[in-house]
C-alpha cells in the first residue's frame, strides 16, 4: 500500500504560495491536478509525503499558508481511498 497526502486550496494563488513557501523551506511537495475524487475551488492540489506533512502542519498552524482541505490517500493497485485529515486543534472545514 502506498500512502501520501493531498491538500486542496481555495485558489490557484494559495496553491502557488504554498508551493513557494514549502520549497523555500526545503520541504518536498509537488503541485498536481486536483484528483477527481476531491472537489475543489482550485484546479491545483499539493501532494506530499509524511515527512513534508509535519512541516506543512506547522506552517498551517502559524497561518503562513491556507488550505481548503487535507486528505490522506491510500493506494492499493488502481484504487485510491481519500480520508479527510484533521489535526487535533486544527479544523479544516469547507
Amino acid at each position: 500500500m502506498i500512502e501520501y497526502y493531498v491538500a486542496t486550496f481555495y485558489s490557484t494563488n494559495y496553491a502557488l504560495k504554498c508551493e513557494k513557501i514549502l520549497k523555500n523551506s526545503s520541504v518536498n511537495i509537488k503541485l498536481i491536478p486536483v484528483p477527481r475524487q476531491v472537489s475543489s475551488n482550485c484546479g491545483l492540489a499539493a501532494r506530499m509525503d509524511m515527512e513534508a506533512l509535519a512541516a506543512f502542519f506547522n506552517l498551517l498552524k502559524e497561518g503562513v499558508i491556507e488550505v481548503e482541505d487535507l486528505f490522506r490517500v491510500e493506494k492499493e493497485g488502481n484504487n485510491l481511498k481519500f480520508t479527510p485529515l484533521h489535526d487535533g486543534e486544527l479544523k479544516l472545514e469547507k
